[in-house]
């Protein structure tokens, strides 16, 4: 009796760490940051997460986005770092992936008379609408209340091409002994009055013509992704 208790007891142990040890699902996570301004460009700052459907692996791609303060449109990319974190058993454990010219976002305050921009601790999504008509956003710009609307069809063309682009930019790269494709992960794919919801946001007041920034938070079908991105949204 004590052999057989022994085994069934082992079995239980061994199912129940079955879904531990399986492969994970092949996730990926990419969230702006506000870094930077100048008169007419934002600076964001673009951290892309993949775990590549590994236990204990993490590449971060990490991208400065160029965008145009008038058009809302990204003007360009440019990479600042790639490193692959294969975790505490990992041989080596970190692999600094070879980039052309990576940029160090701090020059930007010499090379463009940039200046900081932080986002608001504490933003007031509930000021803003997220509905068929796109984002509205009522408040009070440089010299007085004003009003602010990006439609959705604008909005979600500004999220696939914006996504489309940074993933093109730096290409896929092979960790373990597979070879690594396309992420299943698809800007298309994206509902954002399904998948999104306004996170936060704050109003520029540099000059009188300074747009509002909004952040939403998407969550993608399935658990493949989660991504925050923030957007300009102009003055009506």
């Amino acid at each position: 009796m004590r052999n057989w208790a022994t085994r069934a007891l082992l079995a239980v142990l061994l199912v129940g760490a079955l879904p531990v040890m399986a492969t994970p699902p092949r996730t990926m996570d990419i969230r702006d940051r506000l870094f930077a301004r100048n008169a007419d460009t934002l600076f964001l700052i673009r951290e892309t997460r993949d775990n590549h459907g590994l236990h204990g692996v993490t590449q971060t791609d990490t991208l400065l986005v160029f965008r145009n303060l008038s058009g809302g449109d990204d003007r360009g990319f440019q990479g600042v770092a790639r490193v692959v974190d294969r975790g505490p058993d990992g041989d080596p454990r970190v692999e600094t992936l070879p980039l052309s010219a990576p940029a160090n976002p701090y020059d930007l305050y010499h090379d463009f008379d940039a200046w900081p921009l932080d986002p608001p601790r504490f933003g007031t999504p509930s000021a803003i609408t997220l509905s068929e008509s796109g984002l509205d956003l009522d408040g009070f710009g440089f010299s007085g209340p004003a009003r602010y609307h990006l439609p959705l069809s604008e909005l979600t063309a500004r999220m696939r091409d914006s996504l489309r682009a940074s993933l093109q930019i730096l290409p896929p790269h092979t960790v373990g002994g597979g070879s690594i494709g396309p992420h299943p992960f698809d800007p298309a794919a994206i509902d954002i009055l399904r998948d999104c919801d306004v996170s936060n946001n704050m109003v520029l007041r540099h000059a009188d013509t300074d747009p509002a920034l909004v952040q939403l938070t998407c969550e993608i079908e399935d658990g493949l992704g989660r991504i925050e991105l923030w957007f300009l949204i102009p003055q009506a």
